[in-house]
C-alpha cells in the first residue's frame, strides 16, 4: 500500500526564501495538544491567527500514534473519533506555510489499541507474569520492539512525506510508560541477556550491580530508539527535525524507569529539547534545565517547553506570577520557548493565562535581537551528575545527591553569581577551562580521567569545591578505597560519621575568606552525615565539628536546661588551601543539601564564599538586589547582556506541595556593575523593555548603572565600542 503520495504541495515560493536550517533561528513554538473531540472546532486560519498572534514562528499541533488526527493508510493505527472525513493535517499544513509559519507533528508510541496486540503481540510490553499492561483501554508497547522500531517509522514517514510537516515531536517515548512498571517482554529479556548475560533482575536493587547495568542499559535502548527516529526522519524530509521529549533531575519518578539521559541523545537531536511541566518542584527547575543545555550543546539550538497548565489539572491555568519567570528563565539562558496549551478547545476552559503568555511571547519577539547568538559568560560551572543521581542516590536519590545540586543552584542564585551547569559525561579540559571554578559538590561516581582532569585544571589555576563523598564511586557506583579527589585536598580521610541532627559547626578562624559577613556568631547549624577527614599542613580548617547536643542517643532535641555544649572536636567541617596554582574548598559534611533543607541563610553564604575564595580575582557582575532575583550574564558581539528575573515570593509552608508562585514583587533601585575586558570602553547601557539609556559611572573599574524598576524580567544592555 502508498503511504507516502502526498497530499499537500511543499512550501510556497515565500517560504522557500528562507535558510534551510530554520530551527537554527530564535524560534517561538506553541504545542496545541488536542484531545479526541476537538477536531470540529479546529479551523485551521483561526488556529494560525492565534499563533501569530504570540509572535509564535512554529507551532505543535496532534499527528499520530496512539490515534491519529489525519486519515492514515496505516493498518492498525486508530483513526481519532472526532476527526470524521475530515483530513486535519491537510487542512492545517498548507495554511500554516502560507502565514510564514512552521509545523511540527506530535507523535506518541507508548501505547497502541488493544486490537493491534492481536496481530503483534510482540510489539507490547508485559509485566512480570507475561501480562499486558492496559491503560485508557490501550496496551502499553514495548521500546525495543516493533512498534517504536518499525510501525512509528512508518507513522513519521507517512506525516512528513504526505503533509510536508517541518518534524516530529515524540512524546512518552520510553520505558514504564504512564507509571507502569518495567518490561519484561521476550524483546527485552533477549536484549539484556544478550547484553549482561543474565535474566531481567526482578526488582529494583540499588545496591546490586545487575540493578544498576539493567538501569543503564534502558537509557541506552531509548538511545538506540532516537537515533532510529531521527535517521528515519531525516531519510524523508532533509530539512526536518525530530525532537524527543525529556527532563532533568525533577520528574525522577518517569525520567529514570523510563531511561531518559538527553546525552546519550546528543548527536542525534537537531534541536536538544527539554520538558518543563512538572510544577511540584523548584520555581528555577527552568534555569537549571537551561543552563545544563546550554552547555550540552553550544553551538546548537536549544528549545523547552513551558506548560500553561499544571499537569494534574491540564485544563486549568498556573499563575501568571509563575509562569513569567519560567519563561524568563528559558531566555535569559539562550533556550527557545515553547507554550504547551492542553484543552483550548475544550468547552470548560481556563482562559485566564492567555493574555499574558501572549504579551510575554510578543516580548520575547521583540527581544530576539538580544536572544540570537547570546552565549553564557559565566565564570563559575556546577557539574550535574546522572551517574551519581543512580548509582550512588540509588533509592534515595533526593536526599543522597539531588538536593545537594538544588542547595548549590540557590546558594549561587541568591549570591548573583552568574554560573552554568555541565554534565560530568563531558568534563573533557576544554570544556572547563574557561571557568574561574567548578563545583563538582558531592560528585560520588566519577571516572579516573575526569578525577585527573579537574586535578590537571586546578594545578595550572583553575579552583574547585567538594563536599562530603566525592570521588568514592566510579563511575557505576562501585566504592573506591580511597576518593579520586584525595591528591586535591591533602589529607587523610577517616571513618563517616552519621546521626548528626542538632549539631553545630564550631567557627575556628572568624577572619577567614569563607566565613566573610557571617556576623557574630560563633557557631553554624549541622545535620546529617560528615566524612572524617585530617588536613595536611598547610590547609585551613575555618569550621569543625560539635558533636550533637540531644536528650538521648535516640532523641533529635535537647532539653532547654542542659542544652550547653559539653565538648568540640577538632574533625574539620570545611577546610580550604591551595593545589599547584589553584585553590580547594572541601565540606566534609552535607553543607548545600543542609542549605537547601533547611535555608538557613548563613550556610549559603559560606557556600557563596567558598565559590568567590576559590575563584580568587574580582566578579565579571556584581548586583545589589533581594536574594529572590536571578540573574545571567550573556555576551553577544561587542554587547553584554545583564538578565534581571524576579522570582515569585510567597509563603513558606511545610504540605509535602511546592505552592504555585503567586506574588511578583516589584523591585525597584536595582545596582548593577559590569566590569568591561581589557579594552573595552562602553558607548551606552539601556533597558531591553523601554530602550531608556541608563546614566552610568565609572568608578574602579566598574561601569555602574541603577536600574529603576524590575517587574517580571528585564534586560540590561551594555553597548561597547
Amino acid at each position: 500500500m502508498n503511504y507516502d503520495k502526498p497530499v499537500v504541495s511543499g512550501f510556497p515560493s515565500a517560504m522557500s526564501e528562507t535558510r534551510s536550517n530554520w530551527w537554527e533561528q530564535p524560534n517561538r513554538v506553541l504545542l496545541i495538544n488536542l484531545r479526541e473531540g476537538d477536531e470540529p472546532k479546529v479551523d485551521a486560519r483561526e488556529l494560525a491567527r492565534f499563533v501569530l498572534d504570540f509572535g509564535a514562528t512554529a507551532f505543535c499541533i496532534n499527528g499520530g500514534g496512539i490515534v491519529a488526527f489525519y486519515q492514515t493508510r496505516i493498518p492498525g493505527q486508530r483513526i481519532s473519533n472526532g476527526l470524521g472525513a475530515r483530513d486535519l493535517l491537510a487542512e492545517v499544513i498548507p495554511v500554516a506555510h502560507e502565514n510564514g509559519l512552521r509545523v511540527l507533528a506530535r507523535i506518541d508510541p507508548s501505547c497502541a489499541p488493544r486490537q493491534l496486540a492481536a496481530d503483534h503481540p510482540e510489539w507490547f510490553a508485559r509485566d512480570r507474569s507475561g501480562g499486558l499492561c492496559e491503560v485508557s483501554g490501550h496496551y502499553v508497547t514495548c521500546p525495543n520492539a516493533g512498534y517504536y522500531h518499525e510501525r512509528m517509522v512508518e507513522v513519521v514517514r507517512e506525516i512528513l512525506m504526505r503533509y510536508g510537516a517541518d518534524g516530529i515531536w515524540n512524546n512518552q517515548g520510553k520505558f514504564a510508560a504512564w507509571d507502569t512498571a518495567a518490561c519484561y517482554c521476550d524483546t527485552c529479556e533477549r536484549s539484556f541477556r544478550a547484553e549482561s548475560g543474565h535474566a531481567i533482575p526482578p526488582a529494583e536493587n540499588w545496591q546490586d550491580p545487575l540493578w544498576r547495568q539493567y538501569n543503564e542499559w534502558r537509557y541506552l535502548c531509548i538511545a538506540a530508539w532516537v537515533r532510529r527516529m531521527n535517521e528515519a526522519v531525516h531519510a524523508v524530509k532533509r530539512d526536518g527535525i525530530f525532537i524527543a521529549a525529556v527532563q532533568l533531575m525533577e520528574s525522577l519518578e518517569t525520567i529514570r524507569p523510563g531511561g531518559w539521559d538527553i546525552d546519550y541523545w546528543l548527536s542525534d537531536q537537531d534541536v536538544p529539547t527539554f520538558e518543563c511541566q512538572r510544577r511540584n518542584t523548584a520555581p528555577w527547575w527552568p534555569g537549571i534545565q537551561a543552563k545544563y543545555l546550554a552547555t550540552l550543546a553550544p553551538d546548537k539550538p536549544r528549545w523547552m517547553t513551558v506548560s500553561y497548565f499544571y499537569p494534574w489539572w491540564r485544563l486549568y491555568a498556573a499563575p501568571e506570577a509563575e509562569n513569567r519567570p519560567w519563561i524568563a528563565q528559558q531566555f535569559a539562558n539562550g533556550v527557545n520557548s515553547w507554550l504547551h496549551i492542553n484543552g483550548g478547545y475544550a468547552d470548560l476552559f481556563d482562559r485566564r493565562g492567555l493574555a499574558p503568555m501572549r504579551e510575554v511571547f510578543q516580548r520575547l519577539k521583540r527581544w530576539e535581537p538580544y536572544f540570537a547568538g547570546a552565549r553564557s559568560e559565566a565564570q563559575v560551572a556546577l557539574v550535574f551528575s546522572r551517574h551519581t543521581q543512580d548509582n550512588y542516590g540509588g533509592d534515595e536519590p533526593h536526599a543522597r545527591y539531588l538536593d545537594f545540586i538544588r542547595g548549590w543552584y540557590c546558594a549561587l542564585q541568591e549570591a548573583h553569581i552568574p554560573f552554568d551547569v555541565l554534565s560530568d559525561k563531558l568534563l573533557a579540559s576544554e570544556r572547563f577551562a574557561r571557568y574561574r571554578a567548578v563545583i563538582v559538590s558531592n560528585l560520588a561516581c566519577v571516572s579516573d580521567e575526569t578525577a585527573a582532569s579537574l586535578e590537571q585544571y586546578v594545578a595550572q589555576g583553575g579552583g574547585l569545591v567538594a563536599s562530603f563523598e566525592a570521588g568514592w564511586c566510579n563511575v557505576d557506583g562501585v566504592t573506591r578505597d580511597g576518593p579520586a579527589f584525595a591528591r586535591l585536598f591533602g589529607g587523610v580521610y577517616g571513618a563517616r560519621r552519621d546521626n548528626l541532627k542538632s549539631s553545630y559547626a564550631k567557627i575556628e578562624r572568624r577572619d577567614d575568606p569563607v566565613l566573610a559577613g557571617i556576623g557574630d556568631t560563633d557557631l553554624l547549624p549541622n545535620d546529617g552525615a560528615l566524612r572524617e577527614f585530617r588536613p595536611e599542613s598547610g590547609r585551613h580548617v575555618p569550621l569543625t565539628l560539635i558533636p550533637p547536643v540531644i536528650a538521648h542517643s535516640g532523641a533529635t532535641i535537647s532539653i532547654p536546661e542542659l542544652s550547653a555544649i559539653g565538648a568540640t572536636t577538632d574533625v574539620p567541617v570545611a577546610v580550604r588551601g591551595e593545589f599547584g596554582r589553584g585553590r580547594v574548598v572541601y565540606f566534609a559534611n552535607q553543607m548545600e543539601a543542609l542549605f537547601y533543607h533547611y535555608g538557613f541563610g548563613d550556610l549559603g553564604r559560606v557556600l557563596a564564599n567558598a565559590v568567590r575564595y576559590v575563584r580568587g580575582g574580582v566578579a565579571e557582575v556584581e548586583i545589589d538586589a533581594p536574594d529572590f532575583l536571578d540573574v545571567t550574564l550573556m555576551g553577544q558581539d561587542r554587547r553584554r547582556l545583564v538578565h534581571l528575573v524576579n522570582l515569585p515570593v510567597d509563603k513558606p509552608l511545610s504540605t509535602g506541595w511546592r505552592h504555585p508562585g503567586r506574588n511578583l514583587v516589584e523591585v525597584r533601585g536595582i545596582e548593577v556593575r559590569l566590569r568591561p575586558r581589557v579594552g573595552e570602553r562602553v558607548r551606552e547601557v539601556r533597558l531591553a523593555t523601554t530602550e531608556q539609556v541608563l546614566t552610568h559611572t565609572l568608578n574602579d573599574g566598574w561601569i555602574a548603572v541603577t536600574v529603576p524598576r524590575l517587574a517580571d524580567h528585564e534586560i540590561v544592555i551594555f553597548e561597547f565600542e
